[in-house]
């Protein structure tokens, strides 16, 4: 069990300063107490440590990042017990650089199963595959949530 993050969209430090932050709270974890924020992450960084990780209990804010791929194939559930923009439990936004080819492609949520409280929002992710083929309702637990992707 690890400690989640509230900071939002803002960082300190450079982007590898906000590597080695993430690296150190989540490395081993399996539960995020809390909200998982990944901000500002590099195409270079290695985030295979994420691959522990199997529930959320906040959210989870992915953003601004230029990795090609999330690792969190075995995350099963996302709680929703705290929203970014007092909504979504899930909210993926601006995770490419105009200026290169570097971008999300992939989330890899691939045992996600529950999404127990709050929407999903997923927008401006120039490059990210598949996540209109994903049925959202399914894993959404609040039928008046409508996903925005």
């Amino acid at each position: 069990v690890c400690a989640g993050t509230l900071n939002g969209l803002s960082v300190t430090g450079d982007a590898q300063h906000q590597y080695q932050t993430l690296h150190k709270m989540y490395n081993n974890c399996e539960i995020v107490m809390g909200n998982l924020e990944i901000v500002l992450i590099d195409h270079t960084q290695d985030l295979s440590f994420l691959q522990t990780i199997r529930e959320v209990t906040g959210y989870i804010l992915i953003a601004m990042n230029v990795f090609a791929s999330l690792p969190l194939q075995n995350l099963r559930v996302i709680r929703g017990t705290q929203f970014y923009e007092e909504k979504f439990a899930l909210f993926v936004l601006l995770n490419y650089n105009p200026n290169t080819t570097h971008a999300l492609r992939h989330l890899g949520l691939n045992q996600l199963t529950e999404i127990l409280a709050g929407g999903v929002y997923i927008e401006k992710n120039a490059q990210l595959c598949h996540v209109d083929t994903v049925e959202w309702r399914d894993i959404m637990r609040d039928p008046r949530q409508e996903p925005i992707v």
